[in-house]
């Protein structure tokens, strides 16, 4: 009933089943254990840049296609599941209590197509199993339905007892198992309170029957169909994700993932109020969110969190770490979550690797794990947190969107430059780069200026939640301080705050490559060195592979 292997893998979702897989093709032996059966359902649905170039990363520096194949829409289709959506933009439509919508106040970001095509909507359900049964087929020993009974970490081992009488030996445990972690619970890590400033709690399920919000709405102009991507629906104290799967052709789902994100002062639970009651009570109190569910019914019931946000004291030990959701968790705004994960498997695998080379499995060797853990929830923690002080009024919705627009370009601009690169040079120690920043797990590591510029932003919202600068006065201060960033890209146009529609086209991205290569800063332009054709060549890699 004893057996040995190199390492325990805790959970088998998305993360879980990537590293597992990943670890178990480069010969590493790995136990992979997960209380839940496949399929099941996981949130974390919709795809942004940066999880989609890392997952090409990965699949490329380990030879492990199906990363590969989930990064793409075309690839999703053809390999793991027919049932997911496509993402072409971001939309957010801002509504007020008691009011039609006002079309006008709407903002949307285009994603870029290019060569991979568009992003997608992933069924987690179908996407999760295609990943934990590739991490199968390359040597990973899997227990679905086994629970742990207790994590014995000791100086020469790590002892992990199933309660189907079954003990796994390891040198190291990865602990993926998100809010519920096994190694959190063992050795009291989550903190009371949880240190993040947003407060928010979530009601959401699956429904069939939803209206694409373009049928119900006049046009507000906008460059890409609401329905072509994820909506959120914003207004003062939170928002709304609306995520269809049956938005491209020849899907073979009818579902819409929707979730209710509340902050918690503005909103708090109330005794005795189920999820559905509370559900149809918003919809009255937001006429033209209700036209586009009316009719609607749930694929399953309606689940009500308490508070979203948890966060933990440590994050790495000797012989374990956490990854990303199992370290802590923020809010699904700007789907930033399993990118947060890719990332840290990104930079995990390759010091674990040395830690094994070297038989030395300490926190010390993990230590930048840690940093980065905690420095990545941190800086989304400020970014949503003033995203909710944004939503009480329009016009600092405007602007403050600017910030998360400038965030998510320098963190996918890093990724992709590095990506084409190691294509060119097949040189992983380029890689590394990634992880040299000072700032390591900010937006952009490489420039401590960029975080002082985010942290001034975020210092204007605090100041608007305190009630000392008012919205009107805290626009023309975010326009400033994005405009005038030494890592502002001239192309984004981050002086014009209050412009609706944020262009992620590739003619963008060209003045983008042109402004990185000639006029950014100098600790940035070495993700610019690589020749453009490689792009298409590496999007007929992926189609191909």
């Amino acid at each position: 009933m004893d057996r040995r292997v190199d390492v325990t893998v805790l959970g088998s979702g998305i993360g879980g089943s990537t590293v597992a897989a990943i670890l178990a093709r480069l010969g590493v032996s790995v136990a992979i254990v997960d209380a839940a059966r496949h399929p099941r359902f996981a949130l974390g649905e919709s795809t942004i840049g940066e999880t989609s170039f890392l997952l090409r990363l990965l699949a490329a520096r380990y030879d492990v296609p199906e990363l590969a194949h989930v990064s793409t829409s075309g690839g999703i289709a053809d390999h793991a599941s027919r049932r997911c959506g496509i993402k072409t933009n971001f939309g957010f439509v801002y509504h007020r209590e008691g009011r039609l919508q006002e079309p006008f106040e709407v903002t949307q970001c285009s994603v870029s197509e290019g060569p991979f095509g568009p992003e997608s909507h992933l069924m987690r359900a179908d996407i999760d199993q295609y990943l934990f049964e590739a991490s199968k087929k390359y040597g990973a020993l899997a227990w679905e339905g086994v629970r742990v009974q207790s994590v014995d970490i000791r100086p020469d081992e790590a002892v992990v007892a199933l309660d189907n009488g079954e003990t796994l030996h390891s040198d190291y445990v990865i602990d993926a198992t998100g809010r519920t972690s096994v190694l959190a619970d063992a050795f009291g890590l989550r903190e009371e309170p949880c240190r993040f400033r947003t407060n928010s709690r979530t009601i959401f399920t699956h429904l069939r029957g939803v209206r694409p919000y373009d049928a119900v709405t006049e046009s507000s102009g906008q460059p890409n169909r609401w329905h072509e991507g994820t909506l959120h629906h914003l207004f003062d104290g939170g928002w709304m994700w609306v995520i269809p799967f049956d938005n491209r052709e020849g899907s073979e789902s009818d579902l819409v993932s929707v979730g209710l994100n509340l902050d918690v002062e503005r909103w708090p639970q109330r005794e005795g109020v189920t999820a559905e009651q509370e559900w149809a009570e918003f919809l009255e109190r937001f006429p033209s969110i209700g036209r586009q569910f009316a009719g609607a019914t749930s694929a399953f019931r309606w689940i009500s969190t308490g508070r979203t946000q948890f966060s933990s004291s440590r994050t790495v030990g000797d012989r374990w770490v956490l990854m990303s959701h199992a370290a802590g968790a923020i809010d699904a705004l700007f789907s930033r979550g399993m990118g947060n994960t890719m990332a840290v498997i990104e930079a995990f695998v390759p010091r674990f690797l040395e830690a094994r080379a070297a038989g030395d499995y300490s926190a010390t060797r993990f230590a930048y794990l840690e940093t980065l853990n905690q420095s990545i929830l941190d800086n989304n923690d400020k970014l949503i947190a003033g995203s909710y002080i944004a939503f009480r009024d329009f016009d600092l919705w405007r602007a403050w969107s600017k910030m998360w627009y400038l965030a998510w370009n320098l963190g996918v601009l890093r990724v992709a430059g590095t990506y084409y690169q190691f294509l060119e040079t097949a040189d992983p120690a380029l890689l590394e780069r990634l992880h040299q920043g000072p700032v390591p797990g900010s937006f952009c590591p490489d420039l401590p200026s960029a975080q002082e510029q985010f942290d001034a932003c975020f210092d204007v919202m605090r100041r608007v939640q305190e009630g000392t600068l008012t919205p009107v006065d805290a626009v023309p201060e975010l326009a400033f301080i994005l405009g005038d960033g030494e890592a502002s890209p001239s192309p984004l146009n981050l002086h014009d705050v209050l412009r609706r529609w944020h262009d992620g086209s590739m003619e963008t991205q060209r003045l983008i490559y042109q402004w990185g290569r000639t006029a950014a800063p100098l600790a940035l332009r070495p993700y610019f060195d690589y020749d453009r054709a490689t792009i298409a060549k590496a999007a007929d890699l992926v189609r191909t592979i």
